[in-house]
């Protein structure tokens, strides 16, 4: 191998290096690779601190609503930050309801009997994650996921 090319891959690489870390803290390098695995482009993407910019939440709170049997079940809002709101209408009040909230590893978190009616789900000291909210009204089942924000 030639001398000078032994000197100049080095020199090229550091460089590489050395312009990699000044540019990564304000911008984003994008590269795309065809089939066989090859990269075909390179793209860098500038980054900016403008605030009007940033990505808004996209996943809005909505109700999760769900038939068991005769009975109607709301639940809101979905993904929550704190409460949880558990709606129960119709059926037969003779069932008993039970309602239970399970973390993503299937720890049993809470349970209580409910009513038809409203009933709140305080879900504040939970960590940010995903949770089954199971309920269970005679031999009506249900489960449900809850995402907290």
């Amino acid at each position: 191998m030639n001398h000078q090319y032994k000197t100049t891959y080095p020199l090229i690489f550091l460089l590489l290096v050395a312009i990699s870390l000044t540019v990564s803290g304000q911008n984003m390098v994008s590269y795309a690779y065809d089939n066989a695995g090859n990269r075909i482009s390179r793209k860098i993407v500038l980054l900016t601190s403008n605030s009007a910019h940033a990505k808004k939440d996209t996943i809005a709170p909505s109700p999760v609503e769900e038939q068991m049997g005769g009975r109607k079940l709301t639940v809101y809002p979905n993904p929550t930050k704190g409460e949880l709101k558990v709606d129960i209408t119709g059926g037969n009040n003779k069932d008993e309801i039970q309602i239970q909230l399970f973390s993503a590893q299937g720890i049993q978190l809470q349970s209580r009997k409910a009513t038809n009616g409203t009933t709140p789900i305080d879900m504040t000291l939970y960590p940010p994650g995903w949770y089954i909210l199971r309920v269970q009204a005679g031999d009506k089942v249900t489960e449900l996921k809850i995402i907290k924000k």
